[in-house]
C-alpha cells in the first residue's frame, strides 16, 4: 500500500511523462533529426520566404513607384494600389484579363494535343504489335530533351514568307506556297509548338500505366459480352486515369508558365499571355504588378492540383499487379501494321529531327531566305566581326559573351546538379529515418511545392527575395550564386524523390551495426549510406544537370550581362532580330544537351525512354 497522503497514480503519471519527455528529447537530439531541422529551415527559406516576400511586395510601395505616384509614395508603406490597378482599373483588360484568357486558351489546346498525341503513341507502343517500338519510344521523347523554343524557331523558319515582309521560309522557298500570318504567329502555332514539345509527358506516363494492365482483365470483359467501347470505359480508362490526370496537370502547369515559345510566336502578333506579361512588367519596373500576375499563375496551378486530387485522390483502388505474372496480349494491327508504322516514324522525324536539321542549316545561311548551297557560310560560327552581318557580331565560337554564357551554363548545370543532389539525398536520409513522423512529412511536402510553381513564377519569386538585402543575406541579383540557389530550389523535387526512394531501400540494420561499433554519424553517412545510394544521387543530379542546360523560363528574369547563360543570351539575340546567330547558339545548346544526355544514358546504361517499348 502507498504512504498516507501520497497519490500513487499521480506519481506514476508524472514519472511516465518525465520518461516520455526525456525519450523525446533524446530522439530530437539525434543527428538525423538535427539534420532534418536544419533542412526544414533551409527549405522554408528557399520556398516559404520567397512566397512571403512576393506577397508582401504586392501590398507595399516600391522605389520604382515614385515615378508613378510622385512624392506621395512612402517606400515600404502598405497599399492596395497595385491590386486595384491590375484587377479593377482601365488597364485591367490589357494587363490581366486578356493575357489570362490567352493563357487558358493556349493551355487548353496544349493539353488536348499532349493527351491525344501522347496517349495514341503510348497505346501503339505498349498494346500493339507495332515494329521498332524501342526506336519509336526513344524518338518520341526527344522533343522534351530539347529547349522548349526549338520547335517555335523551326516553325517560324518553315512558314515565314514574303507576304509578311519577311525572308522566305522553307515552305515558300521550295514550293512557292505562302501561309497567312495567323499560321505563323498567334495562338495556333503556340498551341502546336507547345503540344509537340510536351506530349512526352503523356507518352511516358500513359505508357507506364498501360504496360501494367493485365490483358486478361479486358479479355474477361469480352468473354462476358461487353463491347469494346464499354471495356475501354469501365476497365482500361479507370486504370489509366491517374497517369492521364498527372499528364494533364503537368502539361497544364508547364503550358501556363512557359515563356520562350509564347514570346517567339505570340509577341510578333501582339498575342500576350501571362508569362510574357510578367516579363514585360518586370522589365519596365512595375515589379509589384508583375508579382500579382505570378500569384495568378500559382493559383491556376493549385486549382489544377485540386482537380487532379478530386479525380484520383478519393477514387477506388484498382489493383493490376499481384502475385501472378502479368499477361500482355498485343493487338494485331494486321494489314495496317506497315502504314501505321510509316506514319508514326515520319511524324516523329518531322517533330523531333526536322527542327534540328532546319535550325542547324539556317545557322550556316549567309543571307536569310536563300536555302541554296551557294549561300552556305560558316560566318555565324567562326567569322570575325563584320558590320554587314548580325550588327557586327562575330561568330558564336569567337563571341566572348556567347562563350562566357556557355561556360556559365555548364558550370551552373554541374554545380546545381551536385548541390541539389546532395540536398535531396540528405532529405531522403531524414525521411527514411523518421518515416511517418511530422518531420519526414514536412520535408517531403515542402520539397514538392516547387514542382507546382511555374518556372517563370519561381524566378520572379526569387527576384523579389534576392533583389535587395534580406535578413542575413546580401543582394544576390546579377550574381552566379543566385542562379545556383534558384536551381536548387526549383529542381529539388526531382532529387528529393530520388533520395527518398534510394534511402528507403537500405536496411537500417547496417547503420545500427556501425552505431554499436561507435562510428560517428557523419562517418556512417559517408561510408555506409551514401555509397549504397550513390545511384540515386547520380540519377537525381543528372536530371537537374540536363534540365538546367535548356531552362529559359526560370532564368530569364534573373540574368544580367554579368551572369548570362546560354538560354538567356539566345533570347537576347531573338529580341534583336539576329536570326542566324540565334540559330547558331541554339544549335550549340542542342548539341551540348544531346551530348550530355548520351553520356548520362551510357553511364547509367539506359536509353531515352528506359523501360518503354523494350519488351
Amino acid at each position: 500500500m502507498g504512504k498516507p497522503g501520497v497519490n500513487v497514480e499521480s506519481d506514476l503519471s508524472s514519472g511516465s511523462f518525465a520518461l516520455w519527455f526525456r525519450k523525446q528529447g533524446k530522439r530530437m537530439l539525434a543527428p538525423h533529426n538535427i539534420l532534418g531541422l536544419v533542412l526544414l529551415l533551409i527549405l522554408a527559406y528557399l520556398v516559404l520566404a520567397p512566397l512571403w516576400t512576393l506577397l508582401k511586395t504586392t501590398f507595399t510601395w516600391q522605389p520604382t513607384d515614385m515615378r508613378i505616384r510622385g512624392e506621395n509614395v512612402v517606400v515600404g508603406e502598405f497599399t492596395t494600389y497595385h491590386w486595384r490597378r491590375v484587377l479593377a482599373s482601365n488597364l485591367s483588360k490589357a494587363a490581366l484579363w486578356e493575357p489570362l484568357k490567352h493563357t487558358l486558351v493556349v493551355a487548353a489546346g496544349t493539353v488536348v494535343m499532349v493527351v491525344a498525341i501522347g496517349g495514341l503513341l503510348a497505346w501503339l507502343v505498349t498494346r500493339t504489335d507495332l515494329p521498332m517500338r524501342k526506336f519509336i519510344s526513344n524518338l518520341a521523347v526527344l522533343p522534351y530533351i530539347l529547349p522548349s523554343w526549338t520547335i517555335a524557331l523551326a516553325w517560324v523558319q518553315t512558314f515565314q514568307n514574303s507576304k509578311m515582309y519577311m525572308p522566305k521560309g522553307f515552305l515558300e522557298y521550295f514550293t512557292g506556297i505562302t501561309v497567312p500570318e495567323w499560321v505563323v504567329f498567334g495562338p495556333f502555332p503556340i498551341i502546336i509548338a507547345m503540344g509537340l514539345h510536351y506530349y512526352p509527358f503523356a507518352f511516358l506516363l500513359i505508357s507506364g500505366a498501360l504496360s501494367s494492365i493485365d490483358s486478361q482483365l479486358e479479355e474477361s470483359g469480352e468473354v462476358l459480352g461487353a463491347r469494346r467501347f464499354k471495356i475501354m470505359r469501365r476497365i482500361t480508362f479507370p486504370i489509366v486515369l491517374p497517369a492521364l490526370t498527372s499528364a494533364v496537370l503537368l502539361a497544364f502547369a508547364r503550358a501556363i508558365g512557359t515563356f520562350g515559345t509564347p514570346a517567339i510566336l505570340g509577341l510578333p502578333a501582339r498575342y500576350t499571355v501571362v508569362s510574357t506579361q510578367i516579363y514585360s512588367f518586370l522589365g519596365t519596373g512595375r515589379d509589384s504588378q508583375g508579382y500579382i500576375l505570378a500569384l495568378v499563375l500559382m493559383l491556376l496551378s493549385f486549382i489544377g492540383l485540386g482537380i487532379n486530387y478530386k479525380l484520383t485522390g478519393t477514387r477506388k483502388s484498382f489493383t493490376t499487379i499481384g502475385g501472378k505474372g502479368t499477361k500482355h496480349n498485343l493487338v494485331k494491327l494486321g494489314k495496317w501494321r506497315t502504314p501505321i508504322t510509316v506514319v508514326v516514324v515520319v511524324f516523329l522525324l518531322l517533330v523531333a529531327v526536322f527542327p534540328l536539321f532546319l535550325i542547324a542549316y539556317s545557322s550556316v545561311m549567309l543571307n536569310m531566305g536563300n536555302f541554296n548551297l551557294s549561300n552556305f557560310s560558316l560566318h555565324y560560327w567562326i567569322g570575325e566581326s563584320n558590320r554587314a552581318y548580325a550588327d557586327g557580331a562575330p561568330g558564336v565560337l569567337r563571341h566572348a559573351e556567347v562563350l562566357g554564357a556557355l561556360k556559365n551554363s555548364v558550370s551552373l548545370s554541374v554545380i546545381g546538379g551536385i548541390a541539389t543532389g546532395l540536398v535531396g539525398m540528405c532529405i531522403g536520409y531524414v525521411v527514411a529515418k523518421e518515416r511517418g513522423r511530422w518531420l519526414a512529412q514536412s520535408l517531403e511536402q515542402l520539397s514538392f511545392v516547387p514542382m507546382l510553381i511555374p518556372s517563370i513564377v519561381f524566378g520572379s519569386i526569387y527576384l523579389a527575395l534576392f533583389s535587395r538585402p534580406q535578413w542575413f543575406m546580401p543582394s544576390l541579383y546579377g550574381t552566379f550564386a543566385l542562379l545556383v540557389v534558384v536551381t536548387v530550389g526549383k529542381q529539388l523535387p526531382y532529387t528529393a524523390r530520388s533520395g527518398v526512394s534510394a534511402m528507403l531501400q537500405v536496411s537500417g540494420d547496417l547503420e545500427e551495426a556501425a552505431v554499436i561499433q561507435g562510428v560517428p554519424w557523419w562517418r556512417r553517412f559517408l561510408k555506409i549510406m551514401f555509397p549504397l545510394t550513390r545511384n540515386g544521387f547520380v540519377a537525381g543530379s543528372l536530371i537537374v544537370l540536363i534540365t538546367s542546360m535548356r531552362e529559359l523560363s526560370l532564368y530569364i528574369l534573373l540574368t544580367t550581362p554579368a551572369n548570362r547563360v546560354l538560354t538567356s543570351i539566345t533570347y537576347r539575340f531573338i529580341e534583336e532580330g539576329n536570326k542566324q546567330i540565334t540559330y547558331a547558339i541554339t544549335t550549340l545548346l542542342i548539341i551540348t544537351v544531346l551530348v550530355l544526355t548520351m553520356i548520362v544514358n551510357r553511364w547509367q546504361k539506359t536509353d531515352l525512354a528506359s523501360g518503354i517499348g523494350g519488351r
